[in-house]
Order: C-alpha cells, then structure tokens, then sequence
C-alpha cells in the first residue's frame, strides 16, 4: 500500500488490522518517522519506491477502467459507432512484466485518477492486476484518505471493499501457479524498435478478450509453442536459424505462422487461395505461413488481422451481454481444472443490489467439463453456477455479478 502523506500518527495504522497488507511504500519525511517504526514495530514492511524489496518488479500502469469522455462528464463515455468504449488494464503489463521476469511479483503503480473516483473503482484497480498474477499498490485519493482518516462511514465502507477484495485474491494465491489458455503466441524482444507495435498488440488483444501466450525471444523453446494454434512474430529483424527451424517444425506439425515480409525466402508451396488481402499464404507440412505484403506497424490491424487469419472456430472464451468485459482463461497442468476470471469495468451492482434482472452474462468456455463453482467478490464461499453443455465446450449462465467473478470447472 502507498501510505498516504497525511496519515502522520501511529494511531492511523489501526485501519490495517485484520487485512492483507504487508508492505508500506511511504515517503522518506521527519513526520512519517513515527508511523514507519511503528508499523515495523508490527511486523509491516516499510520501504519506498527506490528500494523495493528483492524479488519485485514495479510496473507503472494506468488507473483502470472505461476512458470516459474528453470533456470530463462523468455520465457520457467515448466509444466509436460499433465499439465498446476504450477500457484502460494493466493486465497486459503484468503479463508481460512477469514473461520478461518470471522469478518476479508483479506490482501495479497506478494512482487513482479523476473523475473515475468511485468504490467500485479501486475494486476494479485490485480485480485487475490480481486476475492476472500481479498486485496493486493500494493507493487512495486525497478525499478517501481524509474521509477514512475521519472514520466517516461512506469512505470505512469503501476501504472495506478495498480490503475485502485484497483479501479474496491472498486468499486465491493457488490460481496464480494456473498456466494460460491461449490460441495464440507473441514473440517478440519487446524492447527497442519492437516495443510499441509489441506492447500495443498485447494490449489489444487482451482488451478484446484473446487468449494468447507471451513467449520472450530469448527464451523460446518447442514448449514455449506446445498446444498453439498459431503463432505470431513481429519483429523488424529476421528470426535467427534456431528460432526459425523451431517455428517452422511447429507449422509442419499443423500450426499456423504469421509473420512481416522480414522473415524472407520461406519454405513450402503457395495456398491455392490468398485469404487476407493483406497476407501471402503458403502451406507447409499440416500448417499454413500467412506472410504480411507490407511491413507490420499497425497494431491495431495486426491484432485484427490475426484473428480473422486463424478464425473463430479456434476460440477458447466467448461472452454475451458481457459489456465492457475482460478475462483472464487459466487451468492446472494436469488439464483437469481450468479457471475462467472475468472483470466488468462498468458499473453492475445497482441491478444486483435492487434484486433486478438484466445484468446477467452467458460465458461460453471451450472444453468438456461436468462441475462449474463461480466466485465472486461478496461471498466467502463459491457456489454453483448454471451449466450448459455444447457440441465443443460448455455455456455459463452467470447471475448478475459487479466488478469480478471467477468460475472453477472441472473435467
């Protein structure tokens, strides 16, 4: 938690009892002095941002949510005549923070921004890194602090909340050794002249709800792509000999390589069809090569284009009603459990809280499974949750949920 300048008694850490928090990023001053012994003196954690603990990697993010309208209004959104409205996540950074360092914990900096000052929106904040494995810095605006400070009952309930579904996800930890679903693979260095067409992909495939594995460069071996449906490389420099005999076994094996005119001569035989406009299709072995005409700059193309080059029938998650969703499809190795983590970053709850109808999601999950449990933020135990089997997988029909909710199915 990012301690709040103005907490500058010892009494103040009273508001910590019986929460997860551990760890105080608080700021080097004479007047915090006192707070800090004291809350070492607990057992807390005190350091600042320039001396985390070993082990962490602090991601800057941005505060989460639907990016409202340019003028401010908190009661109009941006959105385009056939979108859903802009959703800003960190869960791509987190993702991306723990492939280029995975012996680290991922933590989100990312302070409250207006006007999107709601309770529920430092729910979303925590539901957001969490799902995907990091941690949010917990930090409050300057009207929460105060109120909390107060003890005035509207700001004690919101950081309830807060605590609350700090808690839920602690308690979860065992989610987090779950390895992603995914259709697709990224690689990449992710760095230099590769960074932004690569950070940006991954930030939109993960606000339109693809499943897709990132796989460093450095790193890559044969179980790096093992269960892929395609993969995608996008770098301006050509892959190296190893890299590229890798790639290419996983193509003959069935797979599905799409790729910048960078990679050069290629193997195999043309497709009797260009599918894509945009693409050169060669077959090689069971799989097919999709090679762009022009170089890849686009992010948002590229991230279209690839789900339209792989298709539909390959899809692992699939919502209606679902609004301004995102998720997060994980399983144990065994492929015996998986977890589907959904987060909704617009408001749900008053429908839920008046006992309505019209909130309610059907989630489509890829896969033969017979039990279904949902989780969700205000209860301390899991439920059943309505099943339905398909031809190729099963539909969940969700009651109305608010900010999260994670459903356990079993084979």
């Amino acid at each position: 938690m990012r301690w709040p300048s103005g907490w500058r008694v010892p009494s103040a850490l009273t508001v910590l009892k019986d929460t997860c928090i551990n760890y105080l990023l608080m700021d080097k001053s004479a007047a915090l002095e006192r707070v800090a012994a004291e809350a070492r003196k607990n057992g807390i954690s005190v350091g600042g941002p320039d001396s985390l603990p070993p082990g962490v990697s602090l991601v800057s993010g941005e505060w989460p949510g639907i990016q409202l309208s340019p003028s401010g209004k908190v009661d109009t959104v941006a959105a385009g005549p056939t979108g859903v409205p802009w959703v800003d996540s960190n869960g791509w950074k987190v993702r991306l923070a723990a492939a280029l360092h995975p012996e680290s914990t991922v933590w989100v900096d990312a302070p409250p921004k207006e006007p999107r000052l709601f309770p529920q929106s430092y729910v979303v904040a925590i539901a957001d890194a969490a799902a995907r494995g990091g941690r949010w810095v917990i930090s409050l605006d300057d009207q929460l602090a105060a109120g909390i400070a107060a003890q005035t009952p509207a700001a004690l309930a919101t950081w309830k909340r807060i605590t609350a579904a700090a808690g839920f996800f602690d308690a979860h930890q065992p989610w987090r050794a779950h390895f992603p679903a995914a259709v697709i693979g990224v690689i990449s260095d992710f760095a230099g002249p590769n960074e932004f067409l690569g950070q940006e992909l991954l930030n939109l495939l993960d606000r339109t709800n693809q499943q897709y594995r990132i796989i460093p460069k450095a790193n890559i071996s044969a179980a790096s792509v093992n269960g892929l449906e395609a993969v995608l490389y996008l770098d301006t420099d050509a892959p190296s000999p190893d890299l590229r005999k890798l790639i290419l076994a996983f193509v003959e094996a069935g797979g599905m390589l799409i790729g910048g005119p960078g990679w050069g001569g290629l193997p195999g035989s043309p497709a009797k069809y260009d599918e894509h406009p945009r693409y050169g299709s060669r077959l090689l072995g069971k799989g097919r090569i999709a090679i762009a005409k022009a170089s890849l700059s686009d992010p948002f193309l590229l991230a279209n284009d690839s789900v339209l080059l792989i298709g539909h029938r390959h899809d692992l998650i699939r919502f209606w009603n679902g609004g301004a969703v995102g998720s997060y499809l994980t399983g144990t190795p065994d492929r015996k459990r998986a977890l589907a983590q959904i987060l909704f970053y617009s408001e749900r709850g008053p429908n839920l809280q008046r006992g309505g109808r019209g909130n309610e999601v059907t989630v489509w999950v890829s896969g033969r499974y017979r039990a279904a449990q949902l989780w969700t933020l205000d209860q301390t135990t899991s439920r059943p949750v309505e099943m339905e089997l398909t031809n190729n997988g099963v539909e969940l029909h969700l009651p109305a949920v608010s900010e999260y909710a994670a459903v356990e199915l079993e084979a």
